[in-house]
């Protein structure tokens, strides 16, 4: 399976969305049915193994959904098509800024994912 293909990106980001709105109702469920929550109440929630694979599990889908969204804003405005409306004499620039933009996009999201998933274990 390769990214970069319009239906199965299209798929995983809506897969990903789903899985991060059940974790996210469920946070709201137990926020609602444990307030005020304490540090002891919170701190056995998290220790629970269940729980912090599910919240790998949202990190993932939160990773992926990132990492997609980001491929499309950088496919769509960092381009050499896009930068020719501008001008002929600067579309050189779209790839070269696609790739930094991409870069950065992935080194920040691996470093979120590798700190929070440090934090959780």
């Amino acid at each position: 399976m390769k990214l970069g293909k319009g239906t199965i990106d299209f798929l995983l980001i809506r897969l990903s969305s789903l899985i991060l709105l059940a974790y996210m109702l469920y946070l709201t469920g137990f926020f609602i049915k444990n307030s005020p929550v304490d540090y002891f109440t919170w701190s056995s929630l998290m220790s629970n193994p269940l729980m912090k694979a599910s919240t790998i599990l949202f990190l993932l889908c939160f990773a992926l959904h990132t990492w997609l969204g980001t491929w499309a804003i950088g496919s769509d405005y960092l381009s050499s098509r896009f930068f020719s409306y501008a001008s002929h004499k600067i579309s050189f620039l779209g790839k070269p800024l696609n790739i930094i933009f991409r870069l950065i996009c992935g080194l920040i999201i691996c470093v979120v994912f590798l700190w929070s998933a440090i934090i959780i274990w």
